[in-house]
């Protein structure tokens, strides 16, 4: 047993001397600033003992029984390049360590990077600074990632990373924010293995029949020699079974099959580093084949979609393996190579689609010139998918006079395809189309006939017949046209305090929307009447009252779209409002006779001046109704034309006061203002009528209604302004 431990330990010895300590900073990096500590360690691979010993720039400066230095506070003189050593083992490859004073560096690793390493370079201000806008440099030219902090980092270093770095930025020297630049440092990623060579045993080229022996050549870097690599050989970039450790291929029997351009790659297990050799070329001779055909299944090349698709390449002459491929005209690659040893290869495409349509060749080599076969066309027909009909109107609807344009397409099929249309299954026309695209149909809307149900149906002659596009409903507006006004009375006057009716009607139009204009100014209620109700196409009246009377317009419309209104304005219907018998005033009988003549007298003298105010019209709002056409909107206003428009501002009026016959009743009933009609042409614009001598306005009182007594007062020469009763507005009649 003693032994046999002194051997144990003699062979531990033998091994660490073999070995070499390793030497580790932390932090892991080659320059600091001065100040900052920094920690040395002394590792092994065995238990490395009692004792280390430290070396600065090949001097020994101190001794330690644990296996790690710190130098606090680094100083200049601190810098160096340092070594360690544990006991038995040998001195640790050197670190050099620098110690800054500059207000930025870009610290580096303080070990050798190699191939597939990573990099990582850290751009550090004094003490830890905040520096921003960082930028780095790899000899000269900005290498600055889109999204960078203080580090770059580069996951596997290769050797065009090698160069010159340094860094630059933003940070706050003293008092100020300066831009700032790192001392150079220079970095170099050293190669981990030669690029290999590939070499094939013997010279020329092989004959068939004798074995081949091809090596992967190439020599890791004496500090790397431990790394463990994998080597993959290739034939025509094909690889040649699984990765393998020895550098040699072997065939031990070659054949034509073995022709071929060969290549190696060498790269380490973790694929960090992965290198590929030049290709070499070797070809094994033999007789050549000749007389390719290429037959086609089925007979003639007609397939349809789906069915298999077989092209059979042969030789009439040739032994031994054959590499037989497989193209269309067109394209650049084969669609298939593949060697056997016979004179008769296929290539099968379960299910054939369009793009299968062309023409096929085949070509066949066994070591020589390949031999191409004719040419065969090869069509294959899709059937006809289902159609999609479109129609060009506004979502669902048409306007008579409109064009419309059907479409009808197929997403697939084989052309010729023909286009039926049809109309509540009647056919409307067909077109055949000889390519990709839509078959089109104009149809001209001419009624509400042309309202209904369309469908298109798409056949190319397969055996899958025609196919039929989902139905889609077309609705025909009818514009509105026509609009006219009608009352339930037998005249234009009514009296007050009756009902009337107003309706307007249509000739024509698709549920049509109305608008009132009174006076040329949309309905409002005025001041002191009831407002009418507009209901569908109706006006209603409860209660008539004097300040009705005047011009009536009504306006239908209706509409595809806001940009696409149609209406109707109506003629304008006078309505005038005579006030009823039992409204007026009654005296008593109680006051005398002289006392209501001075009364009436004084009341005609008010009137005669003050009846000459223009009265204000009465405006009121339709009520809008919802309907199942396209969203309609109520019609803009339109105004009657003002009365300068009609040619009444040059006229001279003459105004008259028409009083009560008898002076008790106290009301001025209206105003007759006579407009004698002007020689020479009528101004543009001047509507027709039927009577061109005078024109008429009315003058109503607005309520509360004036009384004689009010008329009275306003005669005395005190009185410095008229009462709200005594205001006249006038009611122009057009």
């Amino acid at each position: 047993m003693p032994g046999r431990a002194a051997l144990l330990v003699l062979a531990l010895g033998l091994a660490a001397t073999a070995q070499k300590s390793t030497l580790t900073l932390d932090p892991p990096w080659s320059i600091v600033f001065k100040g900052e500590s920094v920690t040395l360690t002394c590792s092994t691979s065995h238990p490395p003992g009692r004792r280390f010993t430290w070396y600065r720039n090949n001097k020994v400066f101190r001794s330690t029984e644990i296996n790690s230095l710190k130098i606090k506070y680094a100083q200049e003189n601190d810098a160096g390049r340092y070594q360690c050593q544990a006991s038995v083992f040998r001195r640790s490859d050197p670190v050099q360590l620098t110690i800054s004073n500059d207000w930025l560096i870009l610290q580096v690793p303080y070990y050798g990077v190699f191939e597939g390493d990573p990099l990582c370079l850290r751009c550090y201000g004094w003490k830890g600074a905040r520096v921003s806008g960082i930028r780095y440099y790899r000899d000269g030219a900005d290498v600055t990632p889109s999204h960078v902090n203080s580090e770059l980092s580069i996951k596997q270093a290769r050797t065009r990373d090698s160069g010159k770095y340094h860094c630059t930025g933003s940070m706050k020297t003293g008092i100020m924010v300066t831009k700032v630049n790192s001392p150079t440092v220079s970095i170099s990623v050293q190669e981990l293995f030669s690029t290999p060579v590939l070499r094939a045993a013997g010279s020329g080229d092989p004959i068939e029949g004798s074995s081949v022996t091809l090596s992967c050549v190439t020599q890791l870097n004496p500090q790397k020699l431990d790394t463990p690599l994998q080597r993959f050989f290739y034939k025509d970039s094909r690889a040649l079974g699984e990765p393998r450790s020895s550098p040699d291929y072997h065939i031990p029997v070659a054949g034509l099959q073995d022709s071929g351009s060969y290549h190696c790659e060498v790269q380490t297990v973790t694929s960090s580093v992965w290198k590929q050799s030049p290709k070499l070329k070797i070809a094994v001779k033999r007789i050549p084949a000749s007389q390719v055909s290429l037959e086609v299944q089925p007979l003639g090349g007609q397939v349809t979609e789906g069915e298999w698709l077989m092209l059979n390449c042969s030789v009439s002459m040739g032994t031994g393996p054959i590499t037989f491929s497989w193209h269309r005209e067109g394209a650049r690659q084969a669609m298939r190579t593949e060697t056997r040893s016979s004179q008769r290869m296929v290539y099968e495409i379960p299910a054939a689609t369009e793009t299968d349509t062309g023409e096929y060749y085949c070509m066949a080599s066994n070591g020589n010139a390949p031999a191409p076969s004719p040419r065969v066309k090869v069509a294959v027909k899709v059937p006809v998918s289902p159609p999609h009909l479109t129609i060009s109107a506004a979502g669902s609807w048409a306007a008579i006079g409109d064009v419309v344009v059907i479409q009808c397409e197929s997403p697939r099929g084989s052309a010729p395809i023909l286009y039926q249309f049809h109309h509540e299954g009647a056919t409307l026309g067909n077109r055949t189309v000889s390519s990709r695209g839509p078959g089109s149909l104009a149809l001209n809307v001419t009624s509400e006939r042309d309202s209904g149900t369309y469908s298109c149906e798409a056949d190319n002659g397969m055996a899958s017949g025609p196919q039929h596009s989902d139905p889609f409903h077309l609705s025909v507006l009818v514009p509105v046209s026509g609009a006219t006004i009608a009352t339930d009375r037998m005249g234009p006057e009514v009296v007050a305090g009756e009902s009337l009716n107003l309706s307007c009607l249509v000739e024509s139009g698709t549920a049509p929307l109305f608008k009132w204009l009174h006076n040329a100014q949309e309905l409002a209620a005025a001041s002191g009447l009831d407002p009418p109700i507009a209901v569908g196409n109706m006006l209603h009246f409860w209660s008539v009252q004097l300040g009705h009377g005047g011009n009536y317009q009504c306006i239908a419309s209706n509409q595809l779209s806001p940009q696409r209104v149609f209406q109707a304005p109506s003629k304008i219907l006078a309505i005038t409002v005579i006030e009823h018998m039992s409204a007026r005033v009654v005296v008593p009988v109680t006051v005398s006779i002289l006392f209501l003549f001075l009364m009436g007298v004084t009341a005609a003298l008010v009137f005669y001046f003050k009846c000459w105010k223009k009265a204000e019209g009465m405006v009121f709002n339709a009520l809008g109704r919802d309907t199942w056409l396209p969203v309609q909107h109520q019609p803009p206003g339109q105004r009657l034309p003002p009365p300068g428009s009609l040619g009444l501002h040059a006229e001279e009026p003459s105004y008259g006061n028409v009083c009560p016959l008898e002076p008790e009743s106290g009301d001025v009933e209206y105003t007759v203002v006579n407009i004698k009609k002007r020689t020479g042409d009528k101004p543009k614009g001047t509507l027709p009528r039927d009577n061109e001598e005078y024109y008429v306005s009315y003058s109503v009182l607005p309520d509360p209604k004036p009384t004689w007594e009010s008329a009275a007062g306003a005669r005395a020469p005190e009185e410095k302004s008229r009462p709200d009763s005594d205001i006249y507005e006038n009611v122009p009649h057009l």
